[in-house]
């Protein structure tokens, strides 16, 4: 079976046992073939390294530098010395320490070093246009080593590629204390930087005193972006200082290491400032998000939030990243006081493309105008289908049985709005309502919906009482539908007008078929009677070029000035709805003869005067409504 072998672990075990990181290749090669003769020399491989090493070794030790795990040194065309990156870090990593024991040190260069690191591990970083992205800059390092070069000619620092960070600012303020230290330059910086500082000499003895005997407190304090007052002093500082040494005709080295450190604190400073403003800007897009979530329409999808906007219609997005925006929502739809629902709900599978987010307090105002937006629209629907139902002389189960009703309603709902439906089947509504309930007044019919030990029916959700419902459809029904021994002649009449149509249908299919003859249903005289004055009433009280329904329409333009649509056309519900029960219980006493344009008037005007409806304007107008509604229902 084919061996192969790992070259690079063989170098670190040769570098550990000669203890140098720097391998003379031929010392190498000769090692490994006295390893190889060692084993079966039945393998080719241990063969071939036994008798032809640099076959082997050669190939996968360019294959390692490529890939910039070493680097080879050749003399003639041969491998001469093999380089392993830890030859550079690791003279580095002493030094460095050594600045935590000394900061008279001066930061490393690589001729005070004497160090030729291969170019391939050593990158060129602009203190000012490089290094503040390598700040935050998160991950494997593309290089060891980074050369910092600073402006003004300074000299370049070495440093390793894992110290750009705290440690580097460490560094950096502990060459600043070393500067402050030195003769009379603290007393001297304080005096420079007191005209920017006016009325605050106390925070600037204390932030200077600090950087002397607290220098890691007050790195803190930087990285903390605590108040404009620190990040302002930091800028100061490096600008003075700098200011202070660029006047010199001589720079000894710990006056070139504050003069580079100057250089690196402002970098450090920038840096945290930004994150704190973009931390404070961060923290405000989210406050406007959760405004904006307890805003109409209130339940609102995960791509809806992405997309929301502040005052002045910039995305917040930005503001704020994806995964901080995701975050705050799982923290939200999660975390929750004990005893108590979160302050976020998630309706739908969370994190699903269905999911939805509503405000746990905007649930219920939520419903309540859902409900009552399906309430216009399902006793519509339920007015229609009944009024077509009875006119044919039929009847259903849902008019009859009040669990009927209900099911019948629920399904409605579903069609309607399955969103509302699917809340109304949790038990969210219920909790929502009864954790809230403590802290407001109790309201009756918030209670008898959502207080007791379930959610109420549909039927009290959408205030549709059964009886009444089909009380009010029986009143759009021509008034002879109401008179029993006529209703029942029409009945008998109508059910034989439609075996005749049936027969005459299947003879229709087996001939030519013929010019269809509608019947006749015989007229009642009190209903004809009744007919006939409406429409003589009619056209002695209709504008002229106006039709009956166009006038009612402007009419109640006019009196119903409601804004929501839905308790516009609720209103108007009422008023008709009151007006056929008005006409049910008075024409049941009244001659046909005596529905003139005066006794409507007079009907309408008792029945406008009554106190609920004294309280809506242009009565004239909501008056004269109801006289040509009334004519509306008897002219048949």
């Amino acid at each position: 079976m084919a061996r192969d072998i790992d070259v690079y672990q063989l170098l670190k075990t040769f570098a550990s046992r000669t203890k140098n990181n720097v391998l003379d290749y031929t010392a190498f090669a000769q090692a490994i073939q006295r390893q190889a003769k060692a084993y079966d020399q039945a393998e080719p491989l241990y063969r071939d390294l036994s008798l032809h090493p640099d076959a082997v070794l050669v190939p996968r030790l360019f294959q390692l530098a490529r890939e910039g795990r070493l680097s080879l040194q050749a003399v003639q065309n041969r491998v001469d010395l093999i380089y392993l990156p830890e030859a550079f870090t690791e003279t580095l990593l002493a030094e460095y320490r050594r600045i935590e024991e000394n900061p008279d040190i001066p930061f490393p260069d690589e001729d005070s070093m004497r160090l030729s690191v291969p170019p391939e591990w050593i990158q060129a970083v602009s203190v000012e246009a490089d290094l503040p992205a390598l700040v935050s800059f998160e991950g494997d390092r593309p290089v060891p080593i980074y050369r910092l070069v600073f402006p003004e000619g300074l000299k370049p620092v070495v440093i390793l590629s894992v110290l750009v960070g705290d440690k580097l600012l460490e560094y950096a303020i502990l060459k600043l204390r070393n500067y402050l230290r030195k003769g009379s330059n603290r007393d001297f910086i304080q005096q420079r930087l007191a005209g920017a500082f006016s009325g605050k000499d106390r925070m600037l003895k204390d932030a200077l005193t600090s950087i002397l005997i607290k220098p890691f407190d007050s790195m803190q304090a930087m990285k903390q972006g605590a108040g404009d007052f620190s990040y302002s002093f930091w800028a100061y500082l490096t600008t003075a200082v700098r200011k202070d040494l660029s006047g010199k005709s001589e720079l000894m080295p710990d006056d070139v290491a504050a003069y580079q450190a100057s250089y690196v604190v402002d970098v450090f400073n920038n840096h945290y400032k930004n994150l704190a403003q973009r931390g404070q800007e961060r923290e405000s897009a989210f406050k406007s998000l959760s405004v904006m979530l307890r805003k109409p329409p209130y339940l609102y999808s995960i791509d809806q939030i992405v997309d929301f906007r502040d005052a002045q219609g910039r995305p917040l997005l930005g503001k704020y990243s994806r995964e901080e925006l995701e975050a705050w929502i799982q923290e939200r739809t999660t975390k929750a006081a004990e005893g108590a629902l979160p302050e976020l709900l998630i309706l739908g599978s969370a994190g699903g493309s269905s999911s939805q987010v509503i405000a746990k307090e905007t649930l219920i105002p939520y419903l309540v105008k859902a409900l009552r937006d399906a309430r216009a629209s399902i006793k519509a629907a339920v007015t229609r289908d009944w009024r077509e139902i009875l006119a044919d002389f039929g009847s259903s189960i849902s008019m009859e049985d009040d669990a009927a009703f209900r099911t019948e309603l629920e399904k409605r709902v579903e069609a309607h709005s399955p969103v509302l439906s699917s809340i109304l089947l949790t038990a969210l509504p219920m909790l929502v309502y009864q954790e809230g309930r403590n802290g407001r007044e109790p309201s009756e019919e918030l209670d008898r919906c959502f207080g007791g030990t379930r959610i109420a029916g549909a039927d009290v959700l959408l205030d549709l009482n059964r009886k009444r419902l089909l009380a009010d459809v029986k009143m759009m029904l021509p008034i002879w539908y109401s008179i029993p021994i006529v209703s029942w002649l029409l009945k008998l009449f109508l059910k034989g007008a439609k075996r005749r149509a049936g027969k005459r249908a299947v003879e229709a299919a087996a001939s030519a078929p013929g010019p269809e003859r509608p019947g006749q249903a015989p007229a009642n005289s009190r209903a004809m009677e009744f007919s006939q004055m409406a429409r003589a009433a009619e056209k002695a009280m209709l504008p002229a070029g106006r039709t009956l329904d166009e006038q009612l329409r402007a009419l109640a333009a006019r009196w119903n000035t409601l804004l929501d649509p839905v308790a516009k056309a609720n209103l108007t519900e009422d008023i008709n709805s009151l007006v056929r029960d008005y006409l049910r219980t008075t024409l049941r006493s009244m001659r046909p003869s005596a529905f003139t344009p005066d006794r409507i008037e007079m009907m309408a005007a008792n029945l406008a005067d009554r106190p609920n409806l004294l309280k809506i304007r242009n009565h004239q107008s909501l008056e004269e409504y109801i006289r040509l509604y009334m004519v509306k229902m008897l002219k048949r």
